[in-house]
């Protein structure tokens, strides 16, 4: 992992520029030393035929310069961060000296580098001179012998032979390729994608890593490559995908049109295992003293094994106690980069949190803290801050302007308001995802300046507000994902919708919670559109006639989306729909589905029916949609599940074809409300 270690360090250098205040007057030295770097870097894919032994043997070195300047940078920040006149010229001094010796050992390392190139192009030149003269000698004996013997065999003869011969050399090929060990495999990759397959390791093998968490983390970490034109965000999913093709990262989707989520395949866990500095930390275990990446499921029996450390990540997971708030301690958490609570029961962070001025990401979704950490605007190289559904807060303070490098703000509140944000949100241009704010409070005016935002969630849109939210909308340009909720959406609040209104060219997922008058126009002329939910909508108007012209539509939700006791064929026609895959849809009126054109909905693979509690007839022309492979219905009434049964049941030809088919009947869902009872689900596969 040396060239991983060399160029992301590098990159590092290359984006500390921003920070002139804090590295004035080395200007001259880190450039030598990243013309250095650059050079070693270079040799990576030039290597030629150094021997492994000689190669490990820098490489060893080269690894211990890199992370040693590593833990130099970071400590000048730390240091530098804290002082002021005098301290800061003394500090940048003795930073200064530290920097002269890592330049003078890169400079060794490279003169050693040029030696090995240089005595291995000397071999191989004397070796080729020695191959030249073998392979005259032979040509003229071949001519001798040439001239001197006769050519036996037909012609045929020889070319079965030689026909034979390819078919044996391309057999030996194909055996090979089968069984190319996983490890050679994992060397031949590119160092990004080796960093990103070993960073995924240090998930235990049970825990599946959402996709979009992952892509967070790898920028957050620094194991992305950066690609000119592109975002690092872009980058990591393409490799992220790249791994996936190529079989080293598994990928799973809970319910069709879900998140994906990962874990490594077994192979590649096992040969990665011993090569990256993880600690898996638990009442049974030590972590080891080079761990930089820690993961714990009970930090009050972990405390005392990190005092010796530098990791740069801790993850807790599980059930963590009520324990105290001064559970941080500086001494090993200064360097740290990722902290991630989710899912914990911490209530409170502790103080020394907003000293943290390496952390690049704060993970407390579905933590139980109240409040943010005190001093958060000292985090000024935060990437990430993820406070979805995070108890009762509510609102965040005025610190978070501060925060000038923040990409990634995703907010929710558990009592289905949006987030309260201060004044000059405006400000934070690397912004990318916004979600979950509250459109009230003047801040909808200053949308308008975050054109850069890929990802879009605002709650409380409200008649007061709506004109600006969707001027700001269109400036949006580069806006994938919109969510877009009316104030407690579920109480059958309306959402304000312009009909003047054009939406972001690229966008692919829209999301629009809060009963409707109608749909809009513009829906329908949504390109790339590619999942949509209708959530709460209570239209009563069928939105399908809109709906199903969507060319690249994928995914759809109609969440209480039409108040109708009855569907029919109008719902789609033939054609319609012709991408959708996963259609799901929820409804306390809806008692029947009666007739589906032939042709219609030609690419369906999941139906899902949820909370349609009154359904008990489904499409009469359902046992065409041959694509089909998977039906859920929770609940389904005891009458349709009898007339569904594939032993007799009078509408079982429509679903006969289905290969999953899954249900809870009203009979046990009425059990299961009893809290002696666990809920159950039948299947029929």
């Amino acid at each position: 992992m040396a060239e991983a270690l060399v160029k992301f360090f590098l990159q590092r250098l290359d984006s500390q520029e921003t920070q002139m205040e804090t590295f004035a007057g080395l200007d001259d030295q880190i450039e030598r030393i990243k013309g250095l770097l650059r050079e070693i870097a270079e040799f990576f894919g030039d290597r030629g035929s150094i021997s492994h032994v000689a190669f490990s043997t820098w490489i060893d070195k080269l690894k211990k310069i890199v992370s040693d300047m590593d833990d130099q940078v970071d400590e000048f920040i730390i240091q530098i961060d804290r002082q002021i006149g005098s301290d800061r010229l003394a500090s940048t001094e003795c930073f200064r000296i530290e920097l002269q010796k890592s330049e003078s050992s890169l400079f060794e390392t490279i003169q050693r580098i040029r030696e090995l190139k240089n005595s291995t192009v000397t071999k191989e030149e004397k070796r080729e001179k020695e191959d030249s003269n073998e392979q005259s000698h032979g040509r003229e004996e071949g001519k001798m012998r040439l001239s001197s013997n006769t050519i036996e065999g037909p012609k045929e003869e020889n070319e079965g032979n030689m026909e034979q011969f390819h078919e044996q050399e391309e057999g030996q090929t194909l055996s090979a390729s089968s069984s190319v060990p996983f490890k050679l495999k994992y060397d031949s990759l590119p160092y990004y994608l080796q960093s990103c397959l070993m960073y995924c390791c240090i998930f235990p093998e049970n825990y599946w890593i959402n996709k979009g968490k992952l892509i967070r983390l790898l920028v957050a970490e620094g194991l992305t490559q950066e690609k000119t034109g592109q975002l690092l965000e872009d980058v990591a999913e393409g490799n992220i995908n790249e791994l996936v093709n190529q079989g080293m990262l598994k990928f799973k989707e809970e319910h069709p049109g879900s998140r994906p989520t990962f874990t490594v395949s077994s192979p590649y866990r096992k040969l990665l295992h011993e090569n990256f500095k993880t600690g898996h930390a638990n009442s049974n275990s030590t972590i080891p003293h080079i761990a930089c990446r820690v993961l714990a499921s009970d930090m009050t029996k972990i405390g005392h094994s990190l005092n010796n450390l530098r990791p740069r990540s801790l993850f807790l997971f599980g059930n963590q106690g009520h324990f105290d708030g001064h559970w941080l301690d500086l001494t090993w958490a200064k360097f740290l980069r990722v902290l991630d609570l989710e899912d914990t029961k911490i209530k409170s962070l502790p103080d020394e949190v907003g000293d943290l001025v390496h952390l690049t990401y704060l993970g407390l979704k579905h933590c139980q803290a109240n409040e943010l950490p005190a001093r958060l605007g000292k985090l000024r190289a935060l990437q990430t801050l993820d406070i979805r559904w995070c108890w009762k807060l509510s609102a965040v303070s005025p610190d978070i302007l501060n925060l000038a490098g923040l990409r990634h703000l995703k907010m929710s509140c558990i009592n289905g308001s949006g987030m309260k944000l201060p004044e000059g949100i405006g400000r934070l241009r690397n912004l990318l995802t916004l979600t979950g704010l509250c459109a009230g409070g003047g801040i909808a005016g200053e949308l308008d300046r975050l054109t850069q935002l890929t990802r879009l969630g605002v709650a409380d849109v409200a008649e007061e507000n709506a004109a600006q939210v969707y001027a700001a909308i269109i400036k949006m340009q580069g806006l994938l994902c919109l969510s877009l909720e009316a104030h407690h959406a579920f109480n059958k609040q309306q959402l304000v919708l312009l009909e003047l209104f054009s939406p972001p060219p690229l966008l692919r997922k829209l999301r629009l919670e809060g009963a409707l008058e109608k749909i809009p126009s513009w829906l329908g002329s949504m390109e790339k559109l590619t999942k949509l939910r209708l959530g709460f909508s209570h239209l009563s108007e069928i939105p399908m006639l809109v709906l199903q012209i969507l060319p690249n539509l994928k995914i759809l939700t109609l969440w209480h989306a039409y108040d109708t006791k009855q569907l029919g064929k109008e719902f789609c026609k033939a054609g319609g729909f012709p991408k959708l895959e996963v259609l799901r849809i929820a409804s306390y009126v809806l008692e029947e589905w009666t007739e589906l054109e032939e042709g219609a909905l030609p690419s369906l693979q999941c139906l899902h029916f949820h909370n349609c509690s009154s359904l008990r007839i489904l499409p009469e022309g359902l046992q065409y949609v041959t694509t089909l492979k998977q039906l859920k219905l929770l609940p389904l009434l005891d009458e349709h599940a009898e007339r569904l049964k594939p032993d007799g049941g009078e509408e079982n030809y429509k679903i006969r074809h289905i290969a999953t088919i899954s249900f809870i009947p009203m009979s046990v869902l009425s059990l299961v409300s009893h809290p002696c009872h666990q809920t159950q689900e039948a299947s029929e596969d």
